[in-house]
């Protein structure tokens, strides 16, 4: 690294990130290196970035920490000169990978980072499923490595969606949060697939909308995001430190402030120059490259298998299974439980004084009984039970509840018709233990 670039690449960052860096960048464990005039060469002839796009920097290539440090230019996967999202903020939907040698040396980079946050987050979107046979809007390619015929590891899509399981990806973070590495995830897909790898509801946002919560329908493209998630997500916002966007397109959606902030909160954009900033991983460039504190072009899955070797992580994925105490079941029936919460399904946050425990309610969610919800677009609406976990047949980390309301998406059909709608058997588990700030729905008397 030259001395003026070196000069101008150390005023740019935090002491916070100075320190995680030391671990991995000194003189001994310098990362792979080649002269960037020659990295059209070293892939046999093959394309890279530089050759396919014309002024990709290299922190749109690597990241603030990879400029300067002579990494080879990521490769040219699969062409495809189409906006990956028309209409928004969007790049072309070229695909690329970085080299085996360099994509160790970031993982390299990106456990150092998580190791030295303090509040970890997770920002993800559908690129981070693609591999369990949801398809995404930004794959424009027939032959795309994520979702077309070049994606020869993806699961194939059978049966409904809602049955879909988690990718190798999705256990990992998991796994992050047990260890005590991820606060919390932001997720801008519907699919459950968090809570399905174990991912605690609690610290989980679905900003966007989910399919197994009917208080939180998926929100249309010109819709309004939940007011209550929308300041969870300030909130969350503010005491992030490092925040990991992985397979989002960052088009310019309300949710992608949480990497724009916390990026520039590390960089010399702002004055405060605190926190690790955040890291991008995906195979498609985004508007925000720039801003990354470290870039990663590669498969998801292939990049969290690397991390997870290099967090010395156990990663388990057998899914979910509930674990809820013998005492929340009332008299041994399956599908009615003690809850600490009220009614109107506020946590009971006051002990009574005759009581040594939170007061409880009984929270009946089997088969027949009526159910009101507490929140989103059809708060109020009235619905009913119509099937309990115990009653279909799918593996355990798949069953669900089935609750029939009035449509309540945002939108001209809103409080129409009857539908059936999913809910997650996560939700007990939380409801139980009483993490959840407020109950998803509530019997009406």
């Amino acid at each position: 690294m030259s001395n003026s670039v070196k000069s101008n690449y150390e005023e740019s960052l935090s002491p916070q990130l100075h320190m995680a860096l030391a671990d991995v960048l000194s003189d001994d464990t310098k990362p792979p290196t080649i002269s960037v005039n020659d990295a059209i060469k070293s892939f046999s002839g093959g394309k890279t970035m530089i050759s396919v796009e014309e002024g990709v920097s290299e922190s749109a290539m690597h990241g603030i920490v990879g400029v300067g440090r002579g990494w080879e230019p990521p490769r040219l996967i699969t062409f495809c000169d189409e906006d990956a999202r028309p209409g928004y903020n969007s790049m072309k939907a070229h695909e690329y990978q970085d080299s085996a040698a360099i994509l160790e040396a970031k993982v390299n980079v990106l456990a150092a980072l998580i190791h030295h946050a303090r509040h970890c987050t997770a920002y993800t979107g559908a690129g981070i499923s693609t591999a369990s046979g949801i398809n995404d809007y930004a794959s424009k390619a027939k032959q795309s490595i994520a979702t077309g015929s070049g994606a020869l590891d993806r699961k194939k899509s059978k049966g409904s969606r809602l049955d879909t399981s988690p990718t190798y990806s999705h256990f990992v973070l998991a796994s992050m949060h047990r260890a005590g590495l991820l606060s919390h995830w932001v997720q801008q897909n519907h699919d459950g697939l968090p809570q399905k790898a174990g991912y605690p509801q609690s610290e989980l946002n679905e900003i966007h909308g989910s399919w197994f919560d009917p208080s939180n329908p998926v929100v249309p493209m010109s819709g309004s995001l939940r007011e209550d998630l929308l300041e969870r997500l300030h909130h969350e916002c503010n005491k992030t430190d490092l925040c990991l966007a992985i397979g989002t397109s960052l088009c310019g959606m309300n949710a992608d402030s949480i990497v724009e902030v916390t990026a520039k909160n590390a960089l010399f954009l702002r004055r405060r120059k605190v926190g690790l900033g955040s890291v991008i991983i995906g195979i498609q460039r985004t508007a925000m490259d720039n801003l990354a504190t470290l870039r990663i072009f590669a498969k998801i899955d292939d990049v969290m298998a690397l991390l997870a070797q290099k967090l010395s992580l156990d990663v388990p994925t057998l899914g979910y299974v509930p674990s809820i105490p013998r005492n929340c079941i009332v008299d041994g029936q399956h599908n009615i439980f003690r809850v600490p919460y009220l009614p109107n399904g506020a946590p009971s946050q006051q002990r009574l004084r005759s009581q040594t425990e939170k007061p409880v309610i009984n929270w009946d969610l089997s088969v027949g009984a009526r159910v009101k919800l507490t929140a989103g677009p059809g708060k109020g609406f009235e619905g009913e039970i119509i099937s309990t976990p115990d009653t279909e047949v799918s593996l355990e980390m798949n069953k669900s509840y089935s609750v029939r309301f009035p449509c309540t998406r945002e939108g001209e059909n809103l409080g129409k018709g009857l539908k059936v709608y999913r809910f997650g058997i996560w939700w007990i588990e939380a409801a139980c233990n009483g993490s959840l700030t407020l109950l998803p729905l509530v019997n009406v008397k």
